[in-house]
């Protein structure tokens, strides 16, 4: 009687897990990360067996957790491209829209700006058309200024999402940290079977991959994650904080720091980074600081050839020319962490030499190096500082050292970088446009004036290769192109990673309808255990009363 009436009390044990699982399965099935959990079911194993082949009822082995772990690392891996190239995609856009924006660009003015150039061509004494020279040339200065404040709004805005990722970053370390800890605990107790917490530790994994690209290893029952070239994230009970400062060389610029212990290691564009932190980085390195760059070339294409033919001319009074525009200087920026006393001046060169490249004058050991930022090529490194110098000439602008450069100290060089936003007009009266190409100038004179209406279309940047109006041009196209790119880009990572979340969800998740149909199938089961100890319970009273 004791057998029956155990095995029928196992049945219902069954019966009721299966009950519990089904139900904790239909009330999470809505839950992040959940993962279906199935009752695994085994013959009773506890005891001996009485008679013949009768066995001991049933148990549960173990409530399983249906997860993949392939499919699992498959989504991350796709969610962290997604992310950056959504990323990338969201911030490019805004670039292409103000270039594109035909009433806001700057095509229009500067078309404006050389039609005004034209109309005095036709009649050089005009003292109003001469005026309206310098109307234009402030128009064009100010969409300039306009430009320039707009990307630097846009790297703020990036500065301030690089922090908000980061923020991001250490409180899912922290978090993983507390959960490895959590599930060997749990692990640690008779039947522990931390289900839920594993849910809960792969769902912060899945949103890390979406700040950065992880690499995730698993000992003991915890959790190690590493990110860009393999800088560790969490490492067992330990998790390695991340932090932003700005850039020795620029303020504006936030950089993402690890101390490691032997100093803090930066991440950069060039890393596997991914994620939305990978696509801010890369954003800011590949398409905003060249946008900068270039908007700042055209800028200076623009002033430095109206000035220097200005120079060539005479104006109304017979005076020789004077610049039209204030050219704003190289910009030039010491290193926070320099040790020596050297200072560094620069000054513009052969503008058609210049590109839309940053550059870094260092010195490591006993060599001086000339460090090309958009490619970290060393253009030129040398034990002597002068070779180093001169090769800048070859850059487009020249540098002059003063005092002495210590190993590890380093300069920061921006040709073009602020001339967008520090652009200005230099001449106030109409009158001192040059105009004449002689002096005296003869009635009608307007020679020079013709040499500088031919700049629009003269090919004297990029080695020659392009005019200030083609430049921009190009910019604009450059722009538009990543942003078409980007976003066909975008769109394919999205719907790969739908197809992985998809595939996850179809081996992991909840199937309503199905879970219904467990709950009826143990429902009935529970209902034939208990048959079975109703049973087994007359059949008791039936031995006591054949006693009586």
């Amino acid at each position: 009687m004791a057998n029956i009436f155990s095995i029928g009390q196992s049945a219902l044990t069954v019966a009721q897990a299966g009950v519990n699982t089904a139900g904790h399965n239909i009330a999470n099935a809505a839950t992040p990360g959940y993962n279906r959990q199935t009752v695994v079911q085994v013959a009773g194993q506890v005891g001996a067996q009485t008679t013949g082949n009768v066995g001991m009822g049933a148990q549960v082995a173990e409530v399983k957790r249906n997860y993949s772990s392939f499919l699992g690392s498959q989504l991350l891996s796709t969610q962290s491209q997604a992310s950056q190239l959504e990323v990338q995609h969201g911030q490019i856009q805004q670039i292409d829209n103000m270039l594109a924006d035909s009433s806001a660009g700057l095509a229009p003015a500067l078309q404006d700006f050389f039609n005004t150039l034209q109309d005095v061509s036709t009649a050089p004494a005009d003292a109003t058309l001469r005026q309206s020279v310098l109307f234009s040339a402030e128009s064009v200065t100010t969409r300039f200024k306009d430009m320039s404040r707009q990307l630097d709004e846009i790297d703020q805005g990036v500065n301030s999402q690089i922090e908000s990722s980061v923020q991001q970053l250490n409180s899912a370390a922290q978090r993983l940290v507390g959960l490895n800890q959590a599930i060997v605990n749990a692990k640690g107790l008779p039947g522990g079977q931390p289900n839920d917490l594993l849910d809960q530790r792969d769902q912060v994994l899945r949103d890390l991959s979406k700040v950065v690209k992880i690499s995730v290893s698993e000992q003991d029952d915890q959790v190690s994650v590493y990110i860009g070239n393999g800088q560790p994230l969490v490492a067992d009970s330990a998790s390695y904080q991340f932090k932003t400062q700005p850039s020795k060389t620029d303020s504006s610029r936030l950089e993402v720091v690890q101390d490691n212990g032997s100093g803090a290691v930066a991440l950069s564009s060039q890393q596997q980074v991914g994620g939305a932190l990978g696509g801010l980085l890369a954003f800011r390195d590949q398409t905003l600081a060249p946008a900068k760059n270039a908007l700042g070339l055209v800028a200076l294409g623009l002033a430095s050839g109206i000035n220097a033919q200005q120079l060539k001319g005479y104006d109304q009074t017979g005076a020789a020319g004077k610049p039209l525009f204030e050219l704003p200087p190289v910009g030039v920026t010491a290193s926070s962490s320099n040790q020596g006393v050297a200072s560094l001046g620069a000054e513009l060169g052969d503008i058609s030499k210049l590109t839309t490249s940053d550059f870094t004058l260092r010195r490591s050991g006993d060599q001086y190096q000339l460090l090309r930022s958009s490619d970290q090529q060393v253009l030129k490194s040398s034990a002597n500082v002068d070779e180093v110098l001169a090769a800048s000439a070859d850059q487009g602008f020249t540098l002059k050292l003063s005092g002495g450069l210590q190993a590890g100290d380093s300069f920061l060089i921006r040709p073009t970088a602020h001339a967008a936003r520090d652009i200005g007009v230099a001449l106030q009266d109409g009158r001192g446009i040059a105009a004449a190409s002689s002096q005296p100038a003869a009635a009608g004179d307007s020679g020079n004036l013709r040499q500088m209406i031919g700049l629009q279309d003269a090919k004297t940047l990029n080695g020659g290769s392009s005019s200030v109006q083609s430049a921009y041009v190009q910019l604009v196209g450059r722009v538009g192109s990543q942003t078409r790119e980007l976003q066909l880009t975008s769109q394919s990572a999205s719907q790969i990673n739908t197809q992985a979340e998809t595939a996850l969800q179809n081996a992991s998740g909840v199937n309503l309808d199905e879970e219904a149909t467990n709950l009826m199938r143990y429902q009935q089961a529970y209902q034939a255990a208990g048959k079975v100890m109703q049973m087994a319970q007359q059949l008791f009273s039936t031995v006591l009363d054949m006693g009586r």
